[in-house]
Parts: C-alpha cells; structure tokens; sequence
C-alpha cells in the first residue's frame, strides 16, 4: 500500500511540469502541424483548407527561363528525389516483409523512370531508344551491385542510374548544369534560397565548430597553469546572451573602426567589408556561431578527454609513438561518442540560426539579395510580417524534416564507428 502511495505521490508532483510541457511544447508543434494545410491571413479562424498546397508553393519554380537542357536536369532532380523515396519505401517493405531483394530494383528503375523520365521524352528528342537505354543501364547497375549490403548497393545503383541519364545527355549533345538550374530556382523562390543559404552555413560552420572546440579541449586540458581562467573565458560567450553577443561582433565587423579589419591592417591586408557584401554573409554569421559555441563544446571534449585512462597513453609512449600518433590512435577513437554527440547537436543547432543574422543586419534577411535568408529567418518572415501562419507551418515543417533525416542518417553511418570506453 505505501508503494502504491509513493508512486501516486511521484506522479501527482510531475503534473504541473507534465501539464506546462503539453501546453507549451507539444500542443503548439501539433497546432502548427494542423495549421500548415490551411490558408491563412490575419485571422486562423477565416482559415482554408487547402491540403498540401502550401507545401507545394514553398517549392515552386517561379518563372524560369527553361532551355531544352534545363528541362531535362528538371526531370533529372525529380528523378532523384524519387529514386531516394522509392528506396526508403522499399527498404520498410522488405525489413516488414521480407520481400525478396532481387525484386526490389527491378520495379525500382523502370516504374520511376516511366513516372518521372517518360514525360520528358520530348526533350530527350522523342527517341524511345534512349529511354530503353537508360533502363538497361539502371539494370546493369544493381546486377553489378547486388551482393551488397542493401542501401549500400541501392546508393552505387542510384549514383550509376544519374552517370547513365549523363551519359545520354552527352550522346544527344545536351548541356547538364544543375547547380545554375538550383540556382535560378533560388532566384524566384525565397523559401529554396533560405535552403540554400542553410546548408551553406552548416558546412562552414559545423566542421570548424567541431575542429576548433577539440583544439579547445586539448588546450585547457594540457595547459600547466591558468585552467580555470581559460575554461571561463571559453565558456563565456555560449552563456552571454546572443543578442549581446550579436551587438558585440556587429561592432568587431564594423568597416571603418571594426577591431577585425585593424588587426588584418598590421598584415597589410585591405579592410574588408564584412557587413555589407552578400558572399560574405553567411561566413560572417558563421564565425559569430563558431565564437559563440566553441566554449561549450571545448568543454565537453574536455570531459570526455579527461575520462580516457591514461595507461593507453603510457603504454603508447613505451612503444615510441609520438603526439600525433597517440592522438590519432588513441585519443580521437575513444572520443567517438563525444564527437558523434557533438556533431548532432551542433548540425540541430546550425540548422536553427536566426538571431545572428536577425541582430547584424538590423533585422533585414542579410545587406541584400537574400543573401542571410535563413530558414528560421524565412518562417518568422512569414509569420509575423506576412501573417501567412500556414505557410510558416509548412516552412517549419519542412525544416523538422530536413533535420530528423540528417540526424537519422548520421545515426546510421557514425553510431556503428563510436567507440566505448568501458
């Protein structure tokens, strides 16, 4: 009877927190997800339903000036994305069902070629031919792949099937350009153009988050003295607020007087205008991001350094390995599970930048053209500027997806390399 009173007592004392969490973290992400099939404006009870349609504005074309060859790289990014959902679709119906693996390329390739490749015929200059063609080389693909493991071998048939459509391309004189066709989608789509200055940003600034905050660790662990003053100073900046923060490098980068551009003037290195220059705008944004969380992620590779039993060291050094091959060999292994923790969060975290572009260039998605457009910056747009809540849903939605699938992807391939120190 009093463990039954216990358990009553522990519960009816997490309510409240329960209760908070529901309201504020869960309702508002399943509201959002309702939100994002209806038209909304400036009242959500006028609201319209309009099913996946603004799913699909947020990934319109626009007006593009489509060429035979751009129309053709059109239906080769169309291709693409069907190729990696049919695989994902296949891949849950075979471990549900264990449908046999032989089987699944061969409806892969001609169904989602017919689908997707077939209306573009015209383009290929109407000949049937090289459609049969192209077939034969998606299945000439997975017969040479198909004692591989199964995504492995579905990646190899996806990579070989794009090589095979490149190949017709080249053999019907067609030109294949699908970074300035992304590019010109960006140009008419601010949503696209918020993708890709996302993705611009995560790959500056997470591997040099990474690089830094381990060089970080290393530092305040083999430093002799003044330990405590540099792990203060490194972790500052990640509990400073970053508005304050922001304000504080909009300074630094400031042309005329910017501490950045006098310390470049001692190397006779010309100011540069980091403010006002859309190609530097995300680099900008990025080596705010990488000050700001350096700290934080220095101290936790410094825990996980600290817990390494230093009798691998000492055996290392008895068998005459140098620093680099002892930090190779044994200490970057066994910071594995640190690390893999470190990527995810810092991947999440790229992903949601808003309040550094927000604070630098005084509200405004970057100096000009979009250039600092973020995602997190596009969904506030669109919610309290434009008053489109559905949209803005949708937006965020979108960006949901995009990190779950990263993050799952990074689960598959990283988590089977981390190594445990038991």
């Amino acid at each position: 009877m009093n463990k039954k009173r216990n358990y009553v007592i522990g519960y009816l004392y997490l309510i409240p927190a329960l209760v908070i969490f529901i309201l504020f973290t869960y309702w508002p992400a399943i509201y959002s997800f309702y939100l994002s099939f209806f038209n909304t404006t400036t009242s959500v009870g006028h609201a319209i339903f309009v099913g996946l349609s603004n799913y699909a504005y947020l990934f319109r074309t626009g007006e593009i000036p489509y060429s035979p060859y751009m129309a053709f790289e059109y239906s080769l990014i169309r291709f693409s994305f069907a190729f990696i959902i049919s695989v994902a679709i296949f891949g849950w119906i075979e471990k549900g069902r264990k449908i046999s693996k032989n089987l699944i390329p061969l409806l892969i390739v001609p169904i989602f070629a017919l689908i997707f490749v077939y209306p573009s015929l015209s383009v290929l200059g109407g000949n049937v031919y090289i459609f049969i063609l192209w077939i034969i080389i998606g299945f000439l693909s997975y017969f040479f792949t198909r004692k591989m493991e199964f995504y492995k071998s579905h990646t190899i048939l996806f990579l070989l099937s794009l090589l095979g459509l490149y190949i017709v391309a080249f053999y019907i004189g067609k030109r294949i350009d699908l970074y300035l066709l992304f590019f010109d989608i960006a140009q008419n789509n601010s949503f696209v153009m918020s993708i890709w200055n996302t993705f611009y940003f995560v790959i500056i600034d997470v591997p040099l988050t990474i690089a830094i905050s381990l060089a970080a660790g290393l530092l305040m662990k083999n430093l002799p003295f003044f330990k405590a003053f540099f792990r203060t100073a490194f972790f500052a900046p990640y509990v400073a607020s970053i508005v304050a923060v922001s304000l504080l490098w909009l300074w630094m980068f400031n042309y005329h007087y910017g501490i950045l551009n006098y310390i470049l003037s001692w190397f006779g290195i010309p100011p540069i205008n980091w403010l006002n220059s859309a190609s530097l705008t995300m680099p900008t944004v990025a080596i705010l991001s990488i000050w700001e969380y350096f700290g934080y992620y220095g101290l936790i590779f410094l825990s996980g350094l600290q817990n390494i039993d230093q009798e691998y060291y000492e055996a290392a050094e008895i068998e005459g390995a140098n620093s680099f091959q002892r930090f190779v060999y044994i200490t970057w292994p066994l910071l594995s599970p640190i690390t893999f923790f470190v990527i995810v969060v810092s991947l999440i975290n790229a992903f949601q930048v808003f309040t550094q572009v927000y604070v630098l260039y005084n509200q405004m998605p970057g100096p000009y053209a979009n250039s600092g457009l973020t995602m997190v910056f596009y969904i506030y747009n669109t919610f309290y500027n434009e008053q489109q809540m559905g949209l803005a849903s949708a937006a965020a939605y979108v960006l949901l997806g995009i990190i779950m699938v990263l993050t799952l992807i990074q689960f598959r391939t990283t988590e089977k390399r981390v190594e445990y120190n038991i």
